[in-house]
């Protein structure tokens, strides 16, 4: 029934508007009144168009209602259980995030039981280093079916920080982040990392280094373990300029007991998506963000062998932002978590993150500046 409707408001806008204004321009064009230079596409930008245009009513039709949260009052942590998944929610310590996250379809624990999912960590600018949300003091909101922690300024961190959680449908959460900047800041980053149970195995999608005018070849990837890079933590850049900043001198400070931690740069992801497995690749976590605030995608590189792991968990993380930043600025970014089966070609990440392209823009509204 609600397909036959999508379809029926998809007909109704076409022959409304799409159907006359194509007229209009083929009589134009035919009388010679209208003329237009080609114009290059992007690469994909006309199926992410397409897509995103089919995908609108659907959408709209199947939004999935917000989860209901179960607060327990002695410990103000917030459980969520779902036909697909159950968790939970906890905003205070150093790991407040998803702490809990199962998938009922294979019954097992997908996180590290000891750290947390949705977890923001560094603040960084260029050259500078700012403290961790982990440590500073915060205040608590929640409803029935959300959860906000808010972070005051600082005099380390100029900027008010809104994160909210929200159980958005039966297999995904909804991370909405707000900052509000009060100082000036360069290459201003969020560090967003996720802990994995140390047998699941990351997934990045890649661009390979086009040159003499060929489209650029998409590639996805496990980043694997390799005698180069021992040790380190890798980074995948959205561009160019986001490439410079793992090597600015933010991962050299060790403020506020900060790890001083190699990051080092490497190919361009292609999609800010990226996905955890299990080791049969038969499902799968999905994260995934808008490309205008994600300024890179870090993973911890893969190997069977545990002597040549870097870590006892397997992680990916966001680096959130990337921007330059004046006092009265205001950044929103929402990560999106989903957990789906997957089919041989592992073609269930892309086609979720092009529904969650094709979905409204959803940001919190942040908090107005005071005089």
């Amino acid at each position: 029934m609600r397909l036959t409707v999508a379809c029926l408001i998809v007909k109704s806008a076409w022959e409304a508007v799409c159907r006359p204004f194509g007229d209009h321009l083929r009589r134009s064009f035919a009388s010679g009144s209208l003329r237009c230079a080609p114009v290059p596409l992007r690469h994909g930008s006309l199926p992410s168009a397409l897509t995103a245009l089919l995908l609108a009513p659907l959408v709209a039709l199947n939004a999935a209602e917000p989860v209901r949260l179960t607060k327990n009052a002695a410990t103000g942590e917030f459980d969520f259980d779902t036909p697909l998944m159950s968790g939970r929610i906890v905003t205070e310590g150093a790991y407040y995030g998803i702490t809990r996250l199962v998938d009922k379809q294979s019954g097992k624990q997908v996180n590290d039981a000891r750290y947390s999912v949705m977890n923001l960590f560094k603040l960084m600018a260029v050259n500078l280093g700012m403290g961790t949300p982990r440590l500073m003091k915060r205040e608590v909101k929640d409803t029935d079916t959300a959860v906000e922690i808010f972070w005051p300024a600082t005099e380390d961190h100029q900027g008010e920080i809104t994160a909210r959680y929200m159980v958005s449908g039966p297999d995904t959460i909804d991370l909405h982040l707000t900052l509000q900047a009060r100082g000036t800041y360069a290459g201003y980053e969020l560090l967003l990392p996720n802990y994995f149970d140390m047998a699941m195995v990351p997934h990045v999608y890649l661009l390979r280094r086009a040159g003499g005018g060929k489209t650029s070849v998409v590639d996805l990837v496990v980043p694997e373990f390799s005698e180069v890079f021992r040790g380190c933590s890798l980074v995948f850049p959205r561009d160019a300029h986001a490439a410079r900043r793992p090597l600015d001198g933010r991962w050299e400070r060790s403020e506020f007991k900060a790890n001083v931690a190699p990051f080092f740069p490497l190919r361009h992801y292609a999609h800010p998506v990226t996905f955890m497995t299990d080791s049969e690749k038969k499902r799968a976590v999905v994260l995934m963000m808008k490309r205008a605030a994600c300024s890179a995608i870090s993973a911890r590189y893969y190997t069977l062998r545990v002597e040549d792991r870097a870590t006892t968990y397997s992680a990916v993380d966001f680096l959130v932002f990337g921007d330059d930043l004046v006092p009265g600025d205001v950044r929103t970014a929402q990560i999106r978590l989903v957990i789906t089966p997957l089919d041989e070609a592992m073609s269930q990440p892309l086609a979720l993150y092009e529904k969650f392209l094709a979905e409204p823009t959803d940001a919190p509204t942040p908090r107005p500046l005071k005089p």
